[in-house]
């Protein structure tokens, strides 16, 4: 009896090591592709002073972390008056330290309230200065993201897009991990503008907890929905709460055994062929390929309560 029971105890051992080994495995197999939206910088009457140093910042902790990323950019953001080649200059330094570029829409015109005639005029507003960028540095315009990361209202209203992005020789630049980070970004704005440090990383310290709760959902519905966890593509704002805190991001993403690499690689994965529902809603592309399969969405993790309202009145 007791050598049978010395013999289960060593099989549950050796079935427990097994276990873990994979994991292990699998998580160091990981990668990411890191984004940005709404560059030169999230916000509609940032000053120039913020927005430099948004932009001076932000690249400085890729490159420390050795990050080549994607940025996306809303080209009305470069119109102040007196201010143009600044701004201009801000997209210019993502060139020059070996990021890419794409196209955010002029605006950021919402998809939803705008005819498709309005949106295709903004969308092709949205390219004028980054095109001429991209060739300054030998390179093409070749992404496209969605505001709101809505494709389209209708079915019909997708088609006739997506026929305008293959003219333009664009290809459309998905996302897995959405998240509720601009939340996180505007508190963090108000807590700072106050000078108000105690807050500030308070609010960091749950911004941190809560994308990593949100990256293991991904991976999670990812592992059910496709056997295998995708190469994901993180979607963020370039805005003072990743300016000044995106190395502390990195780290909890590298502890989970991601390895960064550009969206190229990331989308060279299958899955990103995969077919894709039709939503007004801005979705991760995990769950518009459920969808597609007609399997339903899975509840993502929120943010605390206390980030969903102003934090002084």
């Amino acid at each position: 009896m007791t050598y049978k029971f010395q013999q289960l105890k060593s099989f549950l051992f050796l079935v427990s090591f097994v276990v873990i080994f994979v994991f292990a495995v699998k998580a160091q197999n990981r990668t990411m592709a890191v984004t940005f939206d709404d560059l030169p910088m999230t916000g509609r009457a940032e000053s120039l002073a913020e927005a430099k140093e948004v932009n001076r910042d932000l690249l400085a902790k890729l490159r420390a972390a050795k990050i080549t990323a994607t940025g996306f950019v809303n080209e009305g953001k470069l119109f102040y008056l007196n201010e143009i080649d600044e701004r201009t200059d801000l997209l210019d330094q993502w060139l020059e330290q070996g990021h890419d570029l794409g196209n955010h829409t002029f605006s950021h015109i919402p998809i939803n309230s705008s005819s498709v005639e309005d949106y295709k005029i903004d969308l092709i507003k949205g390219e004028t200065v980054t095109r001429k960028l991209l060739e300054k540095h030998g390179k093409t315009l070749r992404y496209f993201r969605h505001t709101q990361l809505r494709t389209g209202p209708t079915d019909e209203y997708r088609r006739k897009l997506s026929e305008l992005l293959k003219q333009r020789q664009y290809s459309v630049a998905p996302v897995t991990i959405d998240s509720n980070e601009y939340l996180f970004a505007v508190r963090y704005s108000e807590a700072k503008n106050r000078s108000d440090r105690e807050m500030q990383e308070k609010i960091v310290a749950a911004y941190l907890v809560y994308m990593e709760q949100v990256t293991k959902h991904f991976e999670n519905i990812s592992r059910e929905f496709l056997g295998y966890e995708v190469p994901q593509v993180l979607l963020l704002h370039a805005n003072a709460l990743n300016a000044d805190h995106f190395d502390r991001l990195a780290t909890v993403f590298r502890k989970r055994g991601y390895r960064f690499v550009t969206l190229d690689t990331a989308l060279e994965d299958k899955a990103y062929g995969l077919p894709e529902v039709t939503s007004r809603r801005g979705l991760s592309w995990i769950h518009r390929w459920m969808l597609a399969k007609g399997l339903e969405m899975k509840e993502e993790p929120s943010e605390p309560a206390w980030i969903r309202t102003s934090l002084y009145r």
